[in-house]
């Protein structure tokens, strides 16, 4: 099933993994008496709490004491250290997600489609990506659950899932401030408190964010047609971050337990910018020479505004009562909405080429009811769910002008694409554990799913004679321009959402064996199937695709694992290894194609794949002294596009799987000292690897990350022995490494987006 395809990539991955790297404060290991053993970890994959251990699921869990000894303050660090994942910032945003785990994913962050891998805040599902690189705050856990998650979750996801949970208050009055700086005149300020308003039943408490720093590069503005010249510049990957949650708890009885929150995410970062990744096709006016390649990746020469700006709230409403010894009911009610503005300069210069102002909105609201039984050898978890949402949008793409010219301001041709998708979702789940025998236990689950979506999709080409770079006048009245400014051309989509109506109807089992050989090791066997929701194309053009209206299909995944699950040598070796293959079926593939102008691109999402992934994961943790403590991940996948459908004609020998790269690890040392009086440190230091991938499924381009790369990283923390003081000093990418994280390939040219550069950080934090 593992198939290592050369000796370059062999030899790759036994110097990442031979290379130092880092764990974390207070790991996982105790001292009792003489021995040194490692700690339990709990975890609520299977929506009860149990020990890692003993769960058949592939996992990685992260307490809040690892997530802040490592320095991770997004989630998209998370994939350092989880095998086989890719958590990236979308190309040319600051915080909407690409995730993909075990190569299924949803790459494409346009409002209406469905995330392969589901984002789960305190059990609340986020049905959009935007706001959705989280930063690390005021959490509890974050566990990501690789595979099909259906039968234990409220929203289906077929790729795995991401569980953020925030702090649960401890009935105390306390407080944090955490005040960091670092490069790039980083200034990061995170308080949070809780107080009981009445003692041991009511308790209230809050947390608020603000992350800033300038950005890694700048983007040239003010661009001059007739000299070549520019007068101006804005920060490039800056940060401009406000995070606000506040709780309230309330347990009148031991029996009921209730919780009311609310967030708000606020980021005004600069829009980013791509660089040239090769020599754009477009040239300057003054002097007939191409846009050159930036000599620094992180600049850019982009002629749109940088104002951007991604907005997201919710609330929600957790109650649960412990109806008899063995049963619980559990409700949670949720409403979220967002709203996002956006600016896309696809040819990466001045010129107003290939500009994209767009604007997004989306709001949702779901309810689910949730039951949990045990006694003896069954325990069960069934659950109702519904979710009703609607996702907006429009953008214009503004061209070159009427004539060919690409021009700084003035008369432009315009497309126009706009609508919006009402979705409505509806689900029963069971899951059954039953101990066959007391150290063989059979878990089987089912869900049903009823998913009814329907949608307007407008495509309207216009000559917009007031088009102006850097401002908001950009495009038509579908965004920023003025409608007066505006010449209808023609229609090429004007569908209802009478014509654009569907559903679809899914069930999907699970099966899980798992055999306590000892009570150190534990052997599974699982089958689980996903599945994720058939849509509509925002995109559609129904000049050249009369199919718009009937939407395109779900996908599926039918995944087989086995694994080992082992705690060995006294307790002081956690290993844990698992196998999996998939056969992923109905691929949805957008396929953007080359026209001819004023068009110039068309795209279309069909499900045209299928695809075959094996793979294998390897986690490991070694307490090897009561002061030295060492882990390692590793991660390894052989995607494949067995097929892909093309005008009827078999194409995957020039397709590839994209975000699978073949080899993925993290090797970690980390060195603990109890200086008594004086506190305690720890210092740690990580190297993770990280093979090439594409961004692209059916085209090569220079903006993918052609090349494996290492990222080193270290960290050193010191805590005062009244536990009321910490201080933290986290240096990252310390060897400055250049490597790309997503990209854009279009007929102006081709751009690339990058992974930070070398930063640090320090940070002092005091508890009261």
């Amino acid at each position: 099933m593992i198939n290592i395809r050369n000796d370059k990539k062999r030899i790759a991955m036994l110097i990442a993994i031979s290379s130092a790297a880092a764990t974390y404060h207070n790991p996982a290991w105790s001292q009792q008496g003489a021995a040194i053993v490692l700690e339990e970890v709990l975890v609520t994959a299977q929506k009860r709490e149990q020990n890692l251990q003993e769960v058949p699921v592939s996992i990685t869990a992260f307490t809040a004491t690892e997530l802040a000894s490592k320095g991770i303050t997004t989630i998209t660090e998370l994939e350092k250290s989880v095998p086989n994942t890719q958590f990236r910032a979308s190309r040319a945003t600051n915080s909407t997600l690409t995730a993909y785990i075990r190569g299924v994913g949803q790459q494409d962050p346009l409002w209406g489609f469905e995330p392969g891998v589901g984002v789960y805040v305190d059990d609340v599902y986020y049905a959009r990506p935007q706001a959705a690189v989280m930063d690390v705050f005021d959490v509890e856990r974050i566990e990501v659950l690789r595979g099909p998650q259906g039968t234990l979750y409220g929203k289906n996801t077929v790729g795995g899932a991401i569980k953020y949970i925030t702090r649960r208050m401890t009935g105390e009055a306390e407080g944090t401030v955490t005040l960091a700086t670092g490069a790039y005149d980083q200034q990061d300020m995170n308080i949070s408190a809780q107080l009981p308003i009445i003692d041991n039943e009511l308790y209230i408490g809050a947390a608020i964010a603000r992350m800033e720093r300038d950005g890694y590069g700048s983007v040239d503005t003010g661009y001059n047609i007739n000299t070549g010249n520019y007068s101006a510049s804005e920060e490039n990957y800056n940060k401009d971050i406000l995070v606000a949650r506040v709780s309230v708890e309330y347990s009148p009885t031991d029996e009921l337990f209730i919780r009311v929150a609310g967030d708000r995410t606020d980021d005004n970062s600069n829009q980013p910018c791509g660089s040239q990744s090769n020599a754009s096709t477009l040239t300057h006016p003054a002097n007939g020479q191409s846009f050159a390649r930036s000599s620094n990746p992180f600049d850019g020469a982009c002629g749109t505004t940088h104002l951007s700006n991604v907005e997201n709230s919710g609330f929600s409403l957790t109650a649960q009562y412990q109806l008899t010894e063995n049963t619980s009911l559990k409700y949670i009610f949720a409403k979220r909405e967002g709203e996002t503005q956006q600016f896309i300069d696809f040819d990466g210069t001045p010129l107003d080429a290939f500009d994209v102002p767009a604007k997004y909105t989306d709001d949702q609201k779901s309810h689910e009811l949730q039951v949990n039984y045990s006694i003896d050898r069954i325990a069960v978890v069934a659950g109702l769910y519904y979710f009703s949402g609607n996702s907006a949008g429009a953008f214009d793409v503004v061209l070159n002008g009427l004539g060919g010219t690409p021009y700084m301001d003035g008369e432009h041709y315009d497309l126009a694409i706009g609508g919006d998708v009402d979705t409505e979702s509806s689900s029963a789940y069971f899951n059954i554990s039953y101990d066959i025998l007391d150290d063989l236990t059979l878990t089987t689950g089912l869900r049903l799913t009823k998913d009814d979506k329907n949608s307007n999709i407008r495509r309207y080409a216009y000559n917009t004679t007031n088009s102006s770079p850097y401002t908001q006048t950009q495009g038509t009245n579908f965004t920023y321009g003025d409608a007066s400014n505006d010449t209808l051309l023609s229609v090429a989509t004007d569908i209802s959402d009478k014509d654009a109506d569907k559903d679809w109807s899914e069930l999907s089992p699970s099966v899980k064996l798992d055999w306590r050989m000892t009570d150190d090791v534990m052997l599974y066997i699982s089958y689980a199937e996903g599945f994720k929701s058939g849509g509509f194309d925002m995109r559609g053009n129904a000049a050249t695709n009369p199919n718009v209206a009937q939407g395109y299909d779900p996908e599926t995944v039918e995944t087989l694992e086995a694994g080992i699950k082992s705690q060995l040598w006294n307790d002081r070796l956690r290993l844990n290894f698992t196998v999996f293959s998939m056969d992923y079926t109905d691929m949805q593939l957008t396929v953007q194609t080359a026209q001819p102008a004023p068009v110039f691109f068309s795209s279309d999402v069909v499900n045209a794949g299928t695809a075959e992934i094996q793979g294998a994961e390897l986690e490991a943790l070694f307490q090897v002294t009561s002061n030295i403590s060492t882990s390692l991940s590793v991660g390894h996948m052989n995607a494949e596009l067995t097929e892909v459908i093309s005008g009827g004609t078999d194409v995957s020998d020039s397709w590839e799987m994209l975000n699978a790269p073949d080899w993925t690890g993290q090797f970690a040392i980390n060195y603990e000292r109890d200086l008594g009086d004086a506190g305690s440190i720890a210092l740690n230091t990580a190297a993770s690897y990280r093979d090439a991938s594409r961004n692209f499924n059916n085209v090569v381009c220079s903006c993918d990350q052609d090349k494996s790369y290492t990222l080193l990283d270290a960290g050193a923390n010191w805590y005062s022995a009244d536990e009321h003081w910490t201080v933290g000093l986290h240096a990252k990418n310390i060897e400055n490494k250049t490597y790309k994280t997503g990209g854009y390939n279009l007929g102006s040219g081709e751009l690339a987006f990058y992974g930070a550069p070398r930063t640090w950080t320090a940070s002092v934090a005091y508890a009261f």
